[in-house]
C-alpha cells in the first residue's frame, strides 16, 4: 500500500458502518480481476497511438466496452462542427480518422453524473534502443509495467474501466447517477480540442475527474499555459571571417539564457498556494532546440520552442504579452542584439481551481479515506501541469479534479512506468467516489 496522506473535512454521504462495508465488498471485486486490470493495461500499452493515430487504441476500448457490458458511444468529429469554438483555430493533428469514444454505466435515478476523461494518445517515444523495455512492450517487472503512456495516462484509464467494471458488478442496477469514461483524442497534440469533441457530442456530466499521473492523490487545479516559438535570424557568412556576420546560435544561446532569468521573475506576483510545494512557480520550459546553417559558417537561423506554464488564475493573454515584451527587451541588451528576434504562440490552454469545500472534492475525501489510503487531514494541492481540466471548467463551470496513478516524474521519459500497486489502488478510490458523489442528494 502507498504512503498514507492525510486529506481534511470528510462528509460522508452514507453512516461509517455502510461505508466501511462498501468499501470492503468493491475491494474484493476489484481483487479478484486484478489480473484482469493488468493485462489491460498491457494491451493498452502494445497499441503504439501517438498523437494521430489513436484509432486502433480507441477501436479496442469499444469491442472492451461491449464484451463487459457497457454502452459505448464512439463517434468522429469533423473541424466543422467545431468552427464556433476557438480550439479549433489552433494548430492541430487533423481530426479525420481520430475517434472519441464515451463508455457509460447508466444511472438507474436522477443522481449526480460523473464522468472520467483520459486522452487516447501518448508522445512518440523517440529511440527505442534507449529503452530497457520497449516503448510498446507492456513489460511487467518488479510490480511496474513499462511503456510509452504507462502513467500518461494509459495506467489511470485502467484503473478507471477497473473501478467501472467493480460498479458494475455491486450494482448491476447502476448507480443513482450515470458513470462514465470518455476517451480523447490529442491532449498531447492540441490540449483541449478532444473534450470538445464530447462536450459538442452533447456529454455534460456534474463533476469530471481527469485521470492524469497524480501520485494516487487527487488534486483540485492543474495550470495553464501556451506553447511558444521563438526565432533568431542572422547572417551567414564564411567561418574565417565570422565578425562580419551575426552569428543566430549565439544570439539563440542568449535567448536560453533570457528564458531561464524569466522564469526566476515570474515567480511573483500572485502566486498560489496550491503550487507553493513545487520549486518553481510559472515554468519555462524549452524542448526543441534548431539550427540551420551551411558548413563552415555562422548560423543564419535558429529557433526554440517550449511551454510556459501558468497558474490557475493567470490571465494567458497578459502573460503572454508579458513574455514577448520581457523576453524581446532582454534581447536588445545581450549579446544577440544584432540578430532579429521573432515570437509567436500557438496552442494554448486554460487552468482550473476547484474549492476543498466542494461536495466532488468531499466525496474524493471520504473515498480516500474508506480505501484506507489517507487519515483525516491534509492540505490539497495543483496538479503541476495542464491537462483537459479547463474546458468544461471554463464552459459549463463543472467540478473537477486531475487524480490517477504514477507521477509526472515519470511521464515523458525513457523507460516510462506505473507501479501496479498504485493502479489497483487509484481503481478502489476512484470506484469509492464514484459511489459516494452519484449517492448525493440532487439539489
Amino acid at each position: 500500500m502507498s504512503e498514507i496522506t492525510e486529506i481534511s473535512s470528510i462528509n460522508p454521504a452514507f453512516p461509517v458502518s455502510a461505508s466501511a462495508c462498501i468499501h470492503r465488498e468493491v475491494s474484493t471485486l476489484l481483487n479478484q480481476r486484478r489480473q484482469d486490470t493488468e493485462q489491460l493495461l498491457a494491451r493498452l500499452l502494445q497499441i503504439p497511438s501517438t498523437s494521430g493515430n489513436e484509432r486502433e487504441l480507441v477501436m479496442f476500448l469499444a469491442q472492451w466496452a461491449g464484451q463487459n457490458g457497457f454502452e459505448a458511444d464512439l463517434f468522429e468529429t469533423t473541424e466543422s462542427q467545431l468552427q464556433a469554438y476557438p480550439q479549433v483555430k489552433l494548430p492541430h493533428i487533423p481530426l479525420a480518422g481520430r475517434p472519441t469514444l464515451v463508455i457509460k454505466l447508466p444511472g438507474r435515478a436522477t443522481g449526480p453524473s460523473l464522468m472520467f476523461n483520459g486522452h487516447s494518445d501518448v508522445i512518440a517515444p523517440g529511440d527505442a534502443k534507449r529503452w530497457t523495455h520497449g516503448p510498446w512492450s507492456g513489460d511487467i517487472s518488479d510490480g511496474r509495467i513499462y511503456g510509452r503512456g504507462a502513467c500518461d495516462v494509459k495506467g489511470a484509464v485502467a484503473s478507471a474501466l477497473a473501478a467501472m467494471v467493480a460498479i458494475k458488478r455491486k450494482y448491476p442496477d447502476g448507480l443513482p447517477g450515470d458513470v462514465m469514461v470518455e476517451i480523447v483524442p490529442g491532449e498531447e497534440d492540441c490540449v483541449g480540442l478532444g473534450t470538445l469533441t464530447s462536450h459538442q457530442r452533447g456529454y455534460h456530466p456534474d463533476a469530471l475527474i481527469v485521470l492524469e499521473p497524480t501520485e494516487g492523490q487527487p488534486r483540485l487545479a492543474s495550470r495553464g499555459g501556451a506553447r511558444f516559438s521563438v526565432r533568431v535570424r542572422g547572417k551567414a557568412v564564411h567561418g574565417t571571417v565570422k565578425w562580419l556576420g551575426q552569428d543566430a546560435i549565439i544570439a539563440m544561446r542568449a535567448v536560453l539564457e533570457n528564458l531561464e532569468q524569466l522564469e526566476k521573475e515570474f515567480a511573483t506576483p500572485n502566486p498560489n498556494a496550491l503550487f507553493a510545494n513545487y520549486p518553481i512557480m510559472r515554468p519555462i520550459t524549452v524542448d526543441r532546440v534548431e539550427a540551420a546553417n551551411w558548413q563552415g559558417a555562422t548560423c543564419d537561423l535558429a529557433t526554440c520552442q517550449g511551454y510556459l506554464e501558468l497558474l490557475p488564475a493567470d490571465d494567458l493573454a497578459d502573460w503572454k504579452k508579458r513574455l514577448q515584451d520581457r523576453l524581446v527587451a532582454l534581447h536588445q541588451m545581450g549579446k544577440g542584439a544584432g540578430c532579429k528576434l521573432e515570437i509567436e504562440f500557438s496552442e494554448e490552454y486554460g487552468g482550473h481551481e476547484l474549492s476543498a469545500q466542494h461536495p466532488l472534492a468531499q466525496s474524493a475525501c471520504n473515498a480516500m479515506v474508506s480505501a484506507g489510503l489517507a487519515a483525516q487531514s491534509v492540505g490539497w494541492s495543483g496538479f503541476n501541469a495542464g491537462c483537459e481540466a479547463a474546458l468544461r471548467w471554463s464552459m459549463n463551470r463543472t467540478p473537477t479534479l486531475v487524480w490517477g496513478p504514477g507521477s509526472l516524474a515519470q511521464a515523458h521519459g525513457v523507460d516510462e512506468y506505473v507501479e501496479l500497486q498504485s493502479v489497483h489502488e487509484t481503481a478502489l478510490a476512484l470506484a469509492l467516489c464514484a459511489i459516494h458523489w452519484t449517492t448525493l442528494p440532487v439539489k
